[in-house]
């Protein structure tokens, strides 16, 4: 099985980074095929839309997503969170991922793979182990309800400013039993 990596985060070694990493070696682990993207390295527009248009695709580096993604059997999703919600990059992605609805019309939404399995992760600053719940539920409700992937797990690092993600063994070992889990 392919599994794709992706972090929302601007810090390609930072704490998200670290977790989408560390799920995707409990993967290699089991024998599945990974692969990182880190959404910095791209550039990637946000949809736009004239009232009562459809919806205008750039022409830009979601592009070079596309064959990874109609090809997955797993997507690892990371953000960071950001004035209390996923980062900008995260969002665009997700939006994005329009391209593959059904509004767009049924021939694109047959290249979206079925059964696709998700884990996610946020990590956040905020000393509150149970902050940002609501963000996570939406995330995934949003790839289950538009894209029917079946969430499999969820991490969530708070407090990464005082503990960073690399000095919390606990964690990083759930992140590759998650990654074992797809």
């Amino acid at each position: 099985m392919r599994v794709l990596g992706i972090v929302g985060s601007p810090h390609k070694d930072g704490n998200t980074a670290m977790l989408v990493k560390t799920v995707l070696e409990g993967a290699h682990e089991n024998g599945h095929e990974t692969f990182l993207f880190n959404l910095i390295d791209f550039k990637i527009e946000p949809l736009s839309s004239a009232e009562g248009k459809k919806v205008s695709y750039p022409e830009d580096d979601m592009v070079r997503l596309y064959p990874y993604i109609e090809t997955m059997g797993a997507l690892v999703l990371g953000t960071p969170i950001y004035y209390d919600n996923v980062s900008d990059r995260t969002k665009i992605f997700i939006d994005r991922l329009h391209y593959y609805s059904k509004t767009h019309g049924e021939e694109y939404r047959s290249r979206f793979p079925d059964n696709v399995k998700a884990a996610t992760i946020i990590t956040y600053e905020w000393e509150n182990s149970e902050g940002y719940d609501e963000v996570l539920k939406w995330l995934n409700q949003t790839l289950e309800g538009y894209w029917r992937m079946r969430i499999v797990g969820s991490l969530k690092a708070d407090s990464t400013t005082k503990k960073p993600v690399k000095e919390r063994k606990d964690l990083l070992e759930k992140a590759r039993q998650l990654g074992r889990s797809l």
